[in-house]
């Protein structure tokens, strides 16, 4: 990094530690770093990008070390997830994020709310992802609604603990909340109840199609998967060819129209699951749920 722009991140986040990001002007900072207004400039066109600057300095920091207690490790042991939830906690105490992360988020500045939103979806997206390390693809549909209870638990029991007891240590508020979390995991699980699907977190993040090329690759072998199944059958030639036709229908107006038609994609897809050579399969509800998941997809991106 450029030791002109290093200045002007250690005066801001000096600053913005000691006066918060409303009081702190850019002469502060240029007063603080030593350094002049067109270099300032040079570097940054406003007090937000800056802000947002140090924010990313410091969240990569904090993403790498925590990044880096997993190296060598099971990533399904539970007692490495309540490490990594410390070392977070504890470098967000040590870098006094806490009240920036607030003043940021009751600002009326929309570039810095959508800032700080977007590195909330990030962290729910982080724990999402090691939710599946430590439960398992069988308890994906629950783990984003999971994802969400614990970031928001942490979040706020972290910050009423504080109030309460200021040396709280962060590892305690981990494993209270984590244990906590187990219970609901398997309880979910056991009642199959889910408010919102994992495909959202691409949406949310702005990664639809991302999500579609995901699910794109996943429906082909299942379609392949289908087709074979269509081939072993002790079926006529000509209904293996119509039911051929039928998912290569499907395929077409799934994946390859701009509108898809909604209401011909389900009769289609009922007239495969009535099928003897489908009816009651896995394969077959898989199937289905993909088209469902995608067509969502498709919908939201138009």
């Amino acid at each position: 990094m450029n030791p002109k722009k290093k200045q002007l991140l250690d005066a801001a986040y000096q600053l913005f530690v000691s006066k918060g990001y409303q009081s702190t002007s850019i002469q502060d900072i240029l007063d603080q770093s030593v350094v002049s207004k067109g270099t300032f400039y040079n570097y940054f066109s406003s007090k937000n990008e800056l802000f947002i600057d140090v924010f990313n300095t410091v969240f990569e920091k904090m993403r790498t070390a925590r990044k880096e207690i997993l190296v060598g490790r099971d990533v399904s042991d539970y007692e490495t997830f309540i490490q990594q939830g410390n070392c977070y906690l504890e470098l967000m105490q040590k870098y006094k994020l806490y009240t920036l992360f607030e003043e940021a988020i009751a600002s009326n500045e929309k570039e810095l709310k959508a800032f700080m939103e977007n590195n909330r979806l990030l962290e729910i997206e982080w724990t999402y992802h090691r939710l599946r390390d430590l439960f398992g693809e069988a308890k994906t549909p629950y783990l984003l609604d999971l994802a969400v209870i614990y970031t928001g638990m942490l979040q706020y029991a972290m910050y009423f603990f504080r109030q309460s007891e200021r040396n709280t240590q962060p590892e305690r508020v981990v494993r209270y909340v984590f244990n906590r979390l187990t219970h609901l995991v398997e309880d979910v699980s056991r009642t199959e109840e889910q408010l919102i699907p994992p495909r959202f977190l691409s949406v949310w993040l702005d990664r639809p199609q991302d999500e579609v090329v995901i699910r794109k690759d996943l429906f082909e072998k299942t379609n392949a998967h289908m087709k074979r199944l269509i081939t072993l059958s002790p079926i006529s030639e000509a209904s293996k060819v119509a039911h051929d036709e039928v998912l290569d229908f499907i395929y077409e107006e799934l994946l390859e129209r701009k509108k898809p038609k909604i209401h011909l994609l389900r009769r289609a897809l009922e007239t495969l699951a009535e099928d003897p050579i489908f009816h009651g399969q896995e394969i077959m509800v898989r199937y289905q749920d993909m088209v469902d998941e995608i067509v969502q997809i498709r919908i939201l991106t138009q």
